[in-house]
């Protein structure tokens, strides 16, 4: 066959794949303007004696002229989730399209009942984008998506951005996503631990962090209690750790820590050791005089950071076993691994009233350009 009949069959090729797509391939199709796309969900409860109103929030996109993009909050109220759809579907003239969520935001009062409902009727849809970010919210979940924020064409927009880079900050993973609740909710030894935000005078900021137990929040830690959390139970995270003299005199590390858990039994008792490996550089030191000069300072500085954060580790687990009653470090997974899984043992009371000990070790890569 010449080049000649070889670009005439082409053409032809083309020519019918083109009309075969604009006779067919359209026909469920509509203009981006007469559809509801999704930036973020979010989940509110009412609650009036035995009955429980379950009230969910669509943000969605609205595409206005000159290519501007801003956001508009649809809202759907029912005894149950799934009905939730047509109740909203009665004030809305247009489709939703699950697929470019950004976010799932879960009011504090709907967390403490419970957010097993969300997550079913988020895990049966097939459209879902499931690395969505999960979060809890306090006061309503609609008072979030509602703020304008300026850069934004949504609130779930700057949200997901907030907890996305939260990673590089505080020891913060990036494990919030839908899916790692999947994958937790039912896990044995585990529990799911969310980033709590809030309105504050600065707009929308992380203030804490929503601990579960199973699929229930039972208390809200704040930001230097998270920090320690996350180093306990977290692996391969980042952030800032200051030993601090006075106003003036103080020397900020940023380290990355990793962590190991290792468990022992005799009988029934159980013991956890978690070892934790912080490595990192000098971001700022006015404590210290020509701390990459001195063997000896850099060894006092290694030490007195060690024993900082061991006596933070070991204030948060009095805490928790005494006070939160939960096992948020996800202790009993590793000795569910070791020691056999579906015994029908409460980890979290087990974790609660074992002995953990935590030893931390701590490596000063770097101190900057030196002293000045």
């Amino acid at each position: 066959m010449n080049t000649n009949k070889i670009k005439h069959v082409i053409l032809i090729l083309s020519c019918t794949a083109i009309a075969i797509f604009f006779s067919f391939g359209l026909k469920q199709q509509q203009p981006v303007e007469d559809l509801n796309i999704i930036s973020a969900i979010g989940q509110d409860i009412e609650i009036k004696g035995d009955i429980i109103n379950y009230i969910t929030m669509f943000s969605v996109y609205l595409f206005e002229p000159q290519e501007k993009i801003e956001s508009s909050v649809k809202t759907g109220t029912s005894l149950n989730f799934g009905e939730t759809r047509q109740s909203r579907q009665l004030v809305d003239n247009k489709q939703s399209i699950l697929g470019s969520e950004k976010t799932v935001i879960q009011s504090e009062e709907s967390a403490e009942y419970g957010i097993r409902g969300m997550i079913d009727i988020l895990f049966r849809n097939p459209y879902l984008n499931d690395t969505a970010y999960f979060v809890v919210c306090k006061g309503k979940a609609s008072d979030i998506l509602n703020m304008n924020i300026k850069g934004y064409p949504s609130s779930g927009d700057f949200i997901e951005g907030l907890i996305m880079n939260s990673k590089y900050h505080n020891f913060f993973s990036d494990n919030y996503k839908i899916i790692d609740l999947f994958l937790k909710v039912d896990s044995e030894g585990c529990n799911i631990t969310l980033p709590y935000i809030e309105i504050t005078d600065k707009g929308i900021g992380i203030t804490g962090m929503a601990l579960f137990k199973k699929d229930k929040m039972v208390a809200k830690i704040n930001i230097d209690e998270l920090k320690t959390m996350n180093m306990l139970k977290e692996n391969d995270v980042k952030g800032i750790l200051t030993l601090q003299k006075s106003a003036n005199e103080y020397v900020n590390y940023y380290a990355t820590s990793k962590r190991k858990v290792s468990c022992t039994k005799e009988g029934s008792k159980y013991k956890f050791t978690i070892n934790i490996d912080l490595k990192g550089d000098i971001i700022s030191d006015t404590l210290y005089k020509n701390l990459q000069d001195s063997v000896e300072k850099n060894a006092q500085f290694d030490e007195r950071m060690a024993e900082e954060v061991k006596n933070q580790c070991n204030d948060f687990i009095v805490k928790m076993k005494n006070q939160y009653k939960v096992d948020c470090l996800d202790l009993g997974q590793v000795a569910a691994a070791k020691y056999g899984r579906q015994t029908g043992l409460d980890w979290n009371s087990i974790v609660c009233s074992s002995e953990i000990e935590v030893n931390v070790k701590v490596n000063v890569l770097k101190t900057g350009r030196g002293e000045y």
